[in-house]
């Protein structure tokens, strides 16, 4: 019953850890049922073997349990950690207990049982254990090694095997033979080529033949006293396990960082090659040992070539020492750095490259180099460069044009401004302002209309274009134009407001004169339209009724007239009436006395029944709110545009109705003609814009007043006319 290393538990325990948490329970049972009838059968009496089931289960649990715990899956001993956790649990604490209850079992010498007992677990637990489970998890990894792998593997066994007869079975004196020193080679073999699954695997042909040779009273272990043969063949394999393992898992250890740091590079390298800027390193020389595949392609030049300070033949001449200064200082200063310089590319262009080194440092933060990258900033060098020409000729046209720029910053209400706004406002460009300052320079009567155009700016309507006066330092009033646009935060907040000013002045007195023609050509016309409707209606409408009243009283005068020159008397007379029917129309058109006399919403209703009668088309209109005092101005001016829309719609919408509505508010007047015809195409009338909807927009401008027009192809037409009630004006008659 003394065994220098018990197989049993080292199987279960590597069973247990490659197998599922919910098969321990049926593996433990049957395994320690086994180890049960080992016993029983082998003599031991009752309690004694109670005893060792109790050590072993105990040893399996602490064992398996604290493997499992320490390790995601089956353990890997590829490590120092990786050992060392399963030594703790598996090799000492799991086999130190289980002999602490296994050797009552025995009855004499106490501690020589138990030092046997804590061993012959060890043992088995750091050779048979790893083994199986080497066995297993690295079975994927044998299947894809060579035929040469395979034979190497199988040369060691033997050679280890044949090794091990001579040294333990062979001979029969208990002296160390040469043989067992011959050892060692094979054992170094296993570890530096095979790792832990090597040794493992190794150690147990080396235990299987020492035991053989001891069992058998031969070999080096054949002492006088039996049992401590046993201990110092356990002390010889556990040590020599123990020693060759660790040597296994620090190659491991090492091939592993080697095998990261191998993938790490070619990782680093096909980053590098796939990047879309130039990549280098240099060592601790200063000299280059890298340049990625963009930054050969670039060049056109081999990595030869480009290595050390080959790279350097490709900098420009005028460059080159710059850039060779700049990199070497910092560089002793271990400082990162950044430069451009013009580099040759593979076509002999000189390409400007922005250049950023850093040094570089292992993890004993030791300095090893520099990495650097470089990408090539030609197009952005250009452009630079043309917006700095561009800024010479916006200033210049800003010099010329009268305009300067602004930022107003909402938090400090604090105005930048440039250099031009000294010309322009009158203010000293180097002196801060803020927009209260400029806000008192603002024409009194535009101030409010400026502000309130200010606060309606919203993050969804960010822009402002306005007009308005501004008072110059000697009291002289100029208009200037503004475009800006505001900036929000996120919660609706304004930040800032950028935009340009421009002085206008100039332009907004040749819209006046324009406006003064505009008038004065209105005027003309209303005076020769009143003049024709006067003549019409007082001479020809007259003279008219005179050929009318003769020809009725040439038919009844004379009875005997033929009756066919009855006929054509009656028809002259009708064709008169008629003719003087359609001249006072005309006349109304020409002017309406009933605007004179009735006011605008009498005299619209009253055209709008004639013209519809007239263009057999329905014309309904509407009024309510409408003052009762409407300035002559206003009134003449809605009534045309009334008259323009009408005629538009019957000539172009093709519709049978149309529908007027006039009505009033506290502070302006409005005029809607809709219809529900053709429509048109708004682009299309900007192009080719007609002289109605020019001279509507003319006659609604010199009265403040505005005109939008709403329309699409085959979805009708709405003319809106509005105009403040306040801007009609003894200056502003000629509107009409």
């Amino acid at each position: 019953m003394v065994w220098p290393l018990w197989p049993g538990c080292a199987l279960l325990v590597g069973l247990l850890l490659l197998a599922p948490r919910k098969l321990w329970p049926p593996l433990i049972a049957a395994g320690l049922g086994a180890f049960a009838l080992y016993d029983l059968l082998s003599g031991l009496p009752l309690h004694s073997t109670a005893l060792l089931v109790l050590a072993d289960t105990v040893e399996v649990l602490i064992a398996a349990l604290g493997a499992s715990y320490c390790f995601d899956g089956p353990p890997r001993l590829n490590s120092i950690k990786s050992l060392a956790a399963y030594s703790f649990f598996a090799v000492i604490l799991a086999p130190l207990v289980s002999a602490f209850i296994a050797t009552p079992a025995w009855d004499a010498s106490y501690w020589i049982r138990w030092r046997i007992g804590f061993f012959t677990e060890a043992l088995a637990l750091l050779t048979l254990t790893p083994a199986v489970l080497s066995w297993v998890i690295t079975r994927p990894e044998w299947m894809r090694k060579s035929r040469a792998f395979y034979f190497e593997a199988a040369t060691l066994i033997l050679g280890l095997s044949l090794l091990g007869y001579v040294a333990f079975v062979a001979r029969t004196s208990n002296s160390l033979p040469i043989p067992l020193y011959s050892l060692l080679p094979f054992l170094l073999w296993s570890a530096l080529r095979f790792g832990s699954m090597g040794v493992s695997t190794s150690m147990i042909v080396v235990a299987f033949f020492s035991i053989w040779g001891a069992v058998h009273g031969r070999g080096p272990f054949t002492g006088s006293d039996p049992l401590g043969n046993v201990i110092s063949l356990q002390l010889f394999l556990f040590f020599a396990a123990t020693t060759f393992m660790v040597l296994a898992v620090l190659v491991e250890e090492q091939k592993q960082t080697e095998r990261a740091f191998r993938e790490s590079e070619n990782r680093f390298r096909l980053v590098a090659d796939t990047a879309p800027v130039l990549i280098w390193m240099s060592e601790t020389d200063k000299l280059c040992s890298y340049f990625n595949k963009p930054w050969l392609d670039f060049t056109g030049r081999s990595l030869d070539q480009e290595l050390g300070n080959g790279w350097a033949e490709g900098v420009h001449p005028d460059d080159l020492r710059r850039c060779m200064d700049i990199y070497t200082q910092a560089f002793d200063r271990r400082e990162a750095f950044s430069l451009e310089y013009r580099l040759r590319r593979h076509d002999g262009e000189h390409r400007w490259v922005l250049d950023i080194g850093v040094p570089r440092f292992n993890q004993e933060r030791s300095f090893v180099g520099y990495i650097g990258t470089a990408v090539d900033v030609t197009e952005h060098k250009q452009a630079e460069e043309a917006l700095r020409q561009s800024e010479g000729r916006f200033r210049l046209a800003a010099e010329a044009g009268k305009m300067f720029a602004y930022e107003w910053d909402a938090a400090t209400d604090v105005i930048v401004r440039s250099e031009q706004s000294t010309q322009i406002l009158g203010i000293d460009a180097s002196a801060g302002a803020t927009g209260q300052q400029i806000l008192t320079k603002v024409h009194a009567d535009d101030r409010e209309r400026l502000l309130a155009a200010i606060g309606s700016l919203t993050a969804d309507k960010p822009d402002l274009k306005i007009s308005y006066r501004m008072v110059r330092p000697d009291n002289s009033v100029i208009w200037v134009e503004r475009i800006s646009r505001a900036h929000f935060d996120e919660q609706g907040k304004m930040l800032r407001i950028v935009g340009m000013v421009g002085d206008v002045t100039e332009r907004k007195r040749a819209e006046e004169a324009l406006s003064s023609m505009s008038r004065r050509l209105i005027e003309a016309q209303e005076q020769e339209r009143t003049r024709i409707a006067r003549e019409l209606h007082d001479d020809m409408g007259q003279r008219l009724a005179l050929v009318a009243n003769e020809l009725e009283q040439l038919q009844h005068s004379s009875p005997d007239l033929d009756v066919e020159i009855g006929r054509r008397i009656a028809e002259l007379k009708k064709h008169t009436f008629q003719i003087a029917t359609d001249i006072q129309s005309l006349s109304h058109k020409l002017h309406s006395s009933k605007l004179e006399y009735l006011g605008i919403a009498a005299a619209m209703r009253g055209f709008c029944q004639e013209f519809g009668g007239q263009q057999k088309v329905k014309v309904e209109f509407k009024s309510n709110d409408v003052p009762s005092r409407l300035s002559s101005d206003i009134s003449l001016c809605l009534f045309r545009v009334l008259q323009e829309a009408l005629h538009n719609s019957v000539k172009h919408s093709g519709a049978g109705q149309v529908e007027v509505r006039l009505w009033g508010t506290p502070d302006e007047i409005h005029l809607a003609i809709s219809d529900s015809g053709a429509g048109f195409d708004r682009e299309a009338a900007k192009e080719s814009r007609g002289l109605g909807l020019i001279s509507m927009e003319e006659r609604l401008k010199l009265l403040q007043g505005t005109f939008s027009i709403e329309t699409q192809p085959q979805r009708g037409t709405t003319i809106h006319a509005r105009v403040p009630l306040n801007s009609g004006s003894d200056s502003m008659r000629l509107a009409g």
